[in-house]
């Protein structure tokens, strides 16, 4: 999927006659946004059963399924 973004980006930045550097995506990268995330979505979904905020759960939840995702594309990788 991060491959498949960014061979678009780079063409539609061709298109439009932009110079735009785009960085690359590495395994350390990713397992550090994975390991954020993670961290971020307990945290969250910790706060919002404790002070039941339901938009702390939202935002708890997001984040976890960010990290199921990014873990995903880092086997990707």
């Amino acid at each position: 999927m991060i491959k498949k973004l960014d061979e678009t980006l780079t063409r539609v930045n061709k298109v439009a006659g932009v110079n735009m550097n785009i960085p690359k995506v590495t395994k350390s990268k990713l397992k550090y946004s994975r390991y954020l995330t993670t961290v971020v979505g307990i945290g969250g979904l910790t706060l919002g059963v404790i002070g039941s905020s339901k938009s702390l759960l939202v935002l708890g939840t997001i984040s976890v399924l960010s990290s199921i995702a990014t873990t995903n594309e880092l086997r990707k990788l």
